[in-house]
């Protein structure tokens, strides 16, 4: 498949369940530039993934970080679960919303998106899936001969369906606009934002949040009750005593210890995923 996948993530050990893993460098280009080098039709793209969850367990939170080429343009779509849109580096345009780093899009279940067209240097997001046994979606049968799912994701892995009465209108047009459509919500990481990828109520909606921890805050040891991943936007803080800086990525068990947390001297910004509300323990 031209779209180049890894499912192991480098990883290290900071104590009994918990893992210290991180993104590959390069950004938006890949790493080592694989993705601006590419030679593809239609650009380069290069995906790394974590999950959230065993594989004997029913559903886990899939954790894709997308690396894609300058100006690639992906039709419109829509997966089957709650959705979170995280742009890392360069920049999106989402619909008609241009995104920027920081910039977050959340999608309800079935609610079709896009389209995606890369900005002119490339985009590096994070397209996070509350369930990956419901994160395969779909798209509209006009697509069936989209070049990026020609030569890019492959139409063996497309599902092609007719879409539902709710969202035949789109068929007409290439763009859904943000504002203005039901299930979908702007957000950014400005150290205090907070979704619930599902109701408010139910125990076993995902959540997504960030926080920003001052120099030299201390978050005492504690254990979670369900998985939790935490990557390191900007600045670094330790982990017991495992340093992380940007780019960094812990993972937490059901029931491990987490070691204390401790900021740097300038602080750390922190993007939070958490599979269930039973992981907000931290």
């Amino acid at each position: 498949m031209p779209v180049l996948v890894f499912n192991d993530p480098p990883s290290d050990l900071v104590a009994a369940g918990v893992t210290r893993s991180r993104l590959e460098p390069g950004g938006k280009d890949g790493p080592g530039g694989v993705v601006q080098d590419s030679d593809q039709p239609g650009g380069g793209a290069w995906t790394q993934m974590w999950f959230l969850g065993r594989p004997e367990d029913p559903w886990r939170m899939l954790l894709p970080d997308i690396r894609m080429a300058a100006n690639q343009v992906w039709p419109l779509h829509w997966h089957d679960c709650w959705t979170a849109v995280v742009v890392l580096d360069g920049s999106l345009l989402m619909g008609d919303w241009w995104m920027e780093r920081g910039d977050v899009l959340i999608a309800a279940p079935g609610v079709e998106y896009g389209l995606l067209m890369n900005g002119p240097k490339g985009c590096e997001l994070l397209e996070i899936f509350a369930r990956d046994v419901l994160s395969p979606g779909g798209y509209g049968e006009e697509y069936r001969d989209h070049p990026a799912l020609v030569y890019l994701k492959g139409l063996d892995t497309s599902v092609f369906v007719p879409r539902p009465p709710a969202l035949v209108e789109n068929g007409r047009r290439q763009v859904v606009p943000v504002d203005g459509t039901p299930g979908l919500q702007k957000g950014h990481l400005d150290g205090n934002a907070y979704w619930d990828l599902g109701d408010s109520t139910d125990p076993e909606r995902g959540i997504v949040f960030d926080r920003r921890l001052a120099a030299g805050a201390m978050l005492p040891p504690a254990a979670v009750d369900d998985w939790r991943a935490t990557l390191v936007l900007d600045g670094s803080m330790t982990v017991g005593a495992v340093e992380f800086t940007k780019g960094d990525v812990l993972l937490v068990e059901p029931a491990a210890k987490v070691p204390a947390i401790t900021a740097s001297a300038g602080g750390v910004h922190l993007l939070e995923l958490a599979r269930t509300a039973a992981a907000l323990t931290l």
